[in-house]
This record gives C-alpha cells, structure tokens and sequence, in this order.
C-alpha cells in the first residue's frame, strides 16, 4: 500500500534499509520502520511544487500529482495531545470557565498595558536565515566578555573557577530538579543537603532550604513567613536602601493581602535609627536591613536588629553571600531569616538569570520556610541516606496549611554554589572579599582625586560606592565609558530621582589595577554636560 502511494504521485522506491517519513504537507508526520525502504521527506514549500528528498537525490512534484495518503499511514490526532487549539476547542474552554471571550481574560491587566495590534514580525525566515539573524542580533549586546564590567546592584561579575563547571555540568547534576517523592535520587538530595549544610555555616543560622528562584523572591517569602509568624501583625518596614526591585516585589507579593509596606527614607544612604525606632512598632512583623544594602554601604546590623527585637519583630537580612567573608554573618547580629541572591557563588551575570535565591532562618521558623529541606538519616541497613525531610508547599500538604506555593528550585544552581564554596573554603572566601574592598576602595580614592567626582555618602563600603557627577552628566559618563570598552556601571536615577546625578559602581576581585587606572582616565576625560551641548 504504502509503494503504490509513492508511485502515485511519481516517487519511485530504492532499497536502503532506512525507515520512512511522510509528511501530510505540514499537518503530521508519521514514521513507518519499513526495512530496505528509501527514507523520504515530503513537506510543503511556497512554491507550487512539493519537493521530496532522500540521500541520493530531489525529486520536484506538481501539486496536482499529490494525492492523500491513505488512512493506514496518518497518526491519529488523539496521539497528537499538544497540537494548536481549534476554535471549538477555545469555545469548549471558555465555556467550561464560564467566559465569554479570550479578551475576557485578560480583562485585569490595564488596557494601556494591552497590545492592541499584531507583532510587528519579520517575514518566516529560513533556518539557516535565522541562525545569521540571531547571531548578528546577539553581537550587538555589550556584554562582561566584550567589555570590563563595573556593573552591579545586584548581579556582578565574579570570577567562576573552571571546577564549577567541570562538576555542575555532570549529566547528573545538570538534568536535576525538584524531588517532588521519596524515589528522588540519592544523589540529587545528598547534593542539596551539602548545599543548606554549607549555607547554614556561611550564614550562622539553624536551618536552610533547598533553594528558591532568586533573592528577590526570596525575600518575598521571607516576607510571607513573617506575617504567618506573627498573624496579628500587618506591617513590614523596609528601608530604602533595599533594593528597589526586591520592595517591588514585596509589594507584589502583597498586593492582596490584609498587609502594609512601609519605606523608611535613607537620606544619608543607611538606615537612621531613630527613624527606624519610630516607625516600628507593635503591629510590625518584620524589619528588611540589606547588608551591604543597595547603594555598597554596611549597614550598622546591630542596632537595626535590636530596634526590631525590642518592638518584637523580626529581622530579615538581605546579605550579599561574598561579603560575609569579611562582614558578621547575619545569625550572628539576630537575624530571623536571611536570604540572598546566589548567583555570586560561581553561577555568571547570564543576562540576569536564571538565579539562585538563598534561605536560612533559625530553629524557631522551620516549619514556615517555603520550598523543601532535605535531611540525613539512616535506612533499615544503618547506612547513611538522605530524604525530604519538611516540604510545605500545597501540593505535598493540606493547601489550607501551606505556607508558599513555591512548585520548583534552582537545584542545578545550588550544586553551582555548594561546588564554589567547597572550592574556596573559608579562607578563600575571605580572600575573595578582601579583594573586592582593596579594590573598591582604590578606585573610590582615584576617582575623587577628580573634583568633578565625590562619595555621595559618607558610610563605609564594601565592594560598591555610589559616586556623585558635579557635571551631573551621568549619561554622559556612561557613553564616553561604553566608548573606551567599560560598563562603568548602573545610574540610579531610575530608582531615586534625588540621586539623579550619582552613579552606582561595583569592584570585584576580577578587576586588575590597569582596569581600574582606565575607567578612572575614561571618566575623567568624559566632557561636562556643557561642553558636551557647545
């Protein structure tokens, strides 16, 4: 049956001993092991013939030769379950939902935020087409191989060692993901108890889980944990010297809930603790401190921590995990939860992610913490085995009891930071953080010895330091940089529009003296704003 439908529409059969695929033109395609049958293509092109290929040779066909194949040899559609929806099936769905229309949907999304016509798309290219296009696309990003990157505020360009990516990049390691049962490897869940092993010491807490998505949604459900601990209190200070992004998504996260987020001004660019002492009080749940906060000051941990104890609150640290090899840990200034974005542990910038979002809190809260925690025990034999020890999301447990929805984590980027941390030890991490300050601090000093350049404020740093353009052209700045091969870093006008004239820098331990003597000659050649309009 299947040769006379070939020697229908004019194909002739050679023995090859290959099976054979036919295409119902771009409808389905079915795989038919035939020995010695010549393996052959029939798909369709926009021209008015159907071209068939096999090794040897092309044959081109007129449409009006094609004839249907028979039944025999289509897949039928119920084995086809992830194929586009027809109308009925649409009309089906919205039926079952109740809706009267797909815009229905979308009706909570405000309609200035709504795409109102089609995608300005190019014409379907051809594969080899889009492969160029794609590539002259991804040559016009300015990216930490191409440029010497000052860039920071959260993703930073630390040197990952060669072992990361020699051991994260096992086919073991690399295809993990969550453990949703008790079957899940030995090896998936023992590497995840190293890493909240390792997390615990680097952090000085009880407890770590297994990971979530990143620092910002971390802190968010640290967040939720707190007002879960405390039920009869509705209010979360966060000062302004949290990342923006991170009260952005705090917010977020409360949109819909009976919750408050209050934003403590930093107008010297740290916490002020009387400002704090009379905003918290006895309906706060928690207090944020990010420590180096947003603008690479430190922090005084101590003070913010007893202010919220003694209100009865917790506090929520945001710790940058490099910095903790010089800084006090957050359990050991009275943290309650502490979370932190862990790309910095040997996973690079990537375009901003995916990350690895840090957790850890003390005894007290374990039961409250989001995602899975994976504990050491013994099997029947006496021998040494891991397994899920909590898991709280609602799909493990009774969803009136659940404390987050958090469905996945980043295994493979934990497995990334407990190799880097293992490989660094703790004497290299202090060595790592050493650098950062000595060099953060060196290029700090060059660049006042410019009376364009001053600190903008006057609190100690650690790797990052906000400098203030008495030209007040940081765009400017930023072009005459990106013109001498630098990202010299983020404008925080975006963010804080009092701080329109400053400019954010981060210094790794990646960075050389010749680097840093560079930047600090291509901003100080950079043309004031008048000179730049004259």
């Amino acid at each position: 049956m299947l040769k006379k439908a070939l020697s229908d529409c004019g194909i002739r059969i050679a023995d090859c001993g290959l099976p054979i695929a036919i295409a119902e033109f771009g409808l389905r395609i079915a795989e038919y092991p035939i020995p010695k049958l010549l393996a052959a293509i029939a798909f369709r092109n926009p021209h008015s013939e159907t071209r068939i290929r096999n090794p040897n040779s092309a044959f081109r066909i007129p449409h009006s030769q094609i004839r249907i194949l028979p039944s025999a040899f289509r897949i039928p559609q119920s084995l086809m379950p992830y194929l586009y929806n027809t109308p009925d099936d649409q009309r089906e769905m919205l039926r079952a939902i109740g809706a009267e229309s797909i815009d229905e949907l979308f009706a909570p999304i405000p309609a200035d935020l709504q795409l109102k016509r089609s995608l300005d798309l190019p014409p379907a290219m051809s594969e080899l087409e889009l492969d160029r296009h794609l590539q002259m696309l991804a040559g016009l990003n300015d990216h930490a191989a191409k440029k010497v990157c000052f860039l920071g505020g959260g993703s930073y360009d630390h040197f990952v060692p060669a072992v990361v990516d020699a051991i994260a990049g096992r086919s073991e390691f690399y295809t993990s993901y969550t453990p949703y049962q008790a079957e899940a490897s030995q090896g998936n869940l023992q590497v995840m108890f190293e890493y909240q092993s390792l997390i615990t010491r680097l952090t000085g807490m009880d407890v770590a889980n297994s990971s979530l998505y990143d620092g910002a949604s971390a802190a968010a459900e640290a967040v939720l944990m707190a007002l879960h601990a405390h039920p009869q209190r509705r209010k979360i200070v966060a000062p302004a010297s949290v990342h923006p992004q991170y009260r952005e998504t705090i917010a977020t996260y409360l949109a819909n809930l009976d919750a408050e987020l209050v934003t403590l001004d930093c107008p010297g660019g740290v916490i002020d603790a009387d400002a704090l002492a009379a905003t918290v009080d006895g309906d706060t749940a928690a207090v944020l401190v990010q420590q180096p906060n947003f603008f690479g000051c430190v922090e005084d941990a101590d003070r913010a921590s007893a202010i919220a104890k003694t209100a009865g609150a917790l506090l929520i640290s945001v710790f940058d995990p490099i910095s903790l090899g010089l800084l006090k840990r957050p359990g050991d200034y009275g943290a309650s939860i502490a979370v932190a974005e862990g790309h910095t542990l040997g996973t690079p910038m990537s375009y901003g992610g995916p990350y690895l979002g840090i957790m850890a809190c003390d005894q007290s809260l374990v039961r409250r913490m989001p995602g899975r925690i994976v504990g050491e025990t013994r099997d029947r034999r006496g021998k040494r085995c891991f397994v899920l020890t909590l898991q709280t999301r609602e799909q493990h447990i009774r969803r009136e009891k659940a404390t987050s929805n958090v469905c996945t984590n980043q295994a493979l980027f934990a497995v990334r930071a407990s190799v880097y941390l293992a490989q660094l030890g703790p004497q290299g991490l202090r060595e790592t953080a050493s650098l950062c300050l000595q060099k953060s601090r060196y290029l700090a000093g060059r660049l006042c010895e410019n009376d364009r350049f001053s600190l903008a404020f006057a609190a100690p740093t650690f790797k990052e330091f906000v400098i203030r353009d008495a030209a007040n052209d940081v765009d400017g700045l930023l072009r005459t940089a990106l013109e001498a091969g630098y990202l010299a870093g983020l404008p925080l006008a975006p963010w804080y529009p009092e701080l329109s004239d400053c400019l954010l820098i981060a210094v790794t331990e990646k960075r050389t003296k010749a680097e840093l003597d560079g930047l600090v000659h291509a901003l100080s050649a950079a043309p004031a704003r008048q000179e730049a309009l004259s």
